[in-house]
């Protein structure tokens, strides 16, 4: 009895004794550690920069878990709650150029890495943070490759030159001015000319001089565009629309549109809706998979784009091309 007694606690001891060891290792490996986390911060519109389902499940597969802002959390709020919960990165996204400087002070008193999606921060502070970088598109080349595109249906006559000027004369219809959706416009007419089209702008105005409101009662009997250039979705539909009340889409030559679009589905639909002829589009999808391996690196105290296939440029911008639906 005595022999099997001590049989069994010295095997009892053994069995702690690794029990111990294997805790002891999975604890210096950072086994019980919590997951490495990554917060992605919405912008005020919600308006989402990048696929955030595909984010969530590239990040998930790397061991790193996302968690999101809430609605109506000021982009200060949010980071100073995410960064206390554990987060030690932050992807931000931007409808505008204007950074939080709550959002910065948060993130630089935690070391937090940030990754800005959606329209891009000036250079001076992208510069004035070790630990800022940008991810997106360039408007410019949303703009070239519509630019482009516009200039050789007018080249070979699906955009037709009505009045035999040589010149494209275009409506220019947007609800706003501002941001990257100005630059997108502004470098697709410059594009045109690039390709030898050289475009007119039509302003409607009433005798006070003041632009008259885009709708068919003001701009009925005036001169027809022979093109239409819109900066987003919402408002070539409504282009659209106001050119089917004006008649500008019947005979032989109607009038066409071309538009930038968030998105590939956004882009087909455009498209295939026969709203637009072309529609430049950035890919969210790609945004999600890089944000996710530039984050990977981050948490790892990696350099930024490593094994991403991306580099960044001297205003640490990773850039990634615009697609166009035609």
């Amino acid at each position: 009895m005595k022999r099997i007694l001590s049989f069994f606690f010295k095997t009892l001891f053994v069995l702690a004794g690794a029990a111990a060891c294997i805790y002891f290792y999975l604890y210096v490996i950072g086994y019980f550690d919590p997951s490495p986390t990554v917060g992605y911060i919405h912008s005020p519109t919600r308006q989402e920069h990048l696929d955030l389902e595909l984010l969530q499940s590239e990040l998930a597969g790397r061991g790193i878990e996302l968690t999101e802002s809430e609605p109506g959390e000021s982009y200060a709020d949010a980071a100073q709650r995410l960064l206390d919960a554990g987060a030690r990165m932050l992807i931000v996204g931007q409808d505008s150029a204007d950074v939080s400087g709550g959002l910065m002070r948060a993130a630089d008193a935690a070391s937090a890495t940030l990754l800005f999606v959606g329209a891009s921060p000036d250079t001076a502070m992208l510069a004035s943070n070790d630990k800022a970088w940008y991810l997106g598109s360039q408007p410019a080349h949303g703009g070239e490759l519509l630019g482009k595109a516009v200039a050789l249906a007018y080249r070979d006559g699906t955009i037709a030159d009505e009045n035999g000027d040589h010149l494209l004369q275009y409506l220019l219809y947007e609800t706003s001015a501002a941001g990257t959706e100005a630059q997108l416009a502004r470098y697709a007419l410059e594009e045109c000319e690039h390709y030898g089209v050289y475009t007119a702008l039509l302003s409607y105005t009433g005798e006070d001089g003041a632009p008259l409101p885009l709708d068919a009662e003001s701009l009925a009997g005036l001169q027809k565009p022979e093109f239409i250039l819109c900066t987003n979705a919402a408002d070539a539909r409504a282009a659209y629309t106001l050119a089917g009340q004006l008649g500008w889409l019947e005979g032989d030559a109607p009038v066409r549109i071309g538009a930038a679009a968030q998105n590939e589905a956004e882009a087909r639909a455009l498209v295939e809706d026969g709203v637009v002829l072309a529609a430049p589009y950035c890919d969210p999808q790609a945004v999600a998979r890089a944000a996710a391996g530039i984050s990977e690196n981050a948490l790892a105290f990696r350099y930024a784009g490593q094994d991403t296939g991306l580099s960044p440029d001297k205003d640490k911008r990773f850039i990634l091309p615009y697609q166009l639906m035609q």
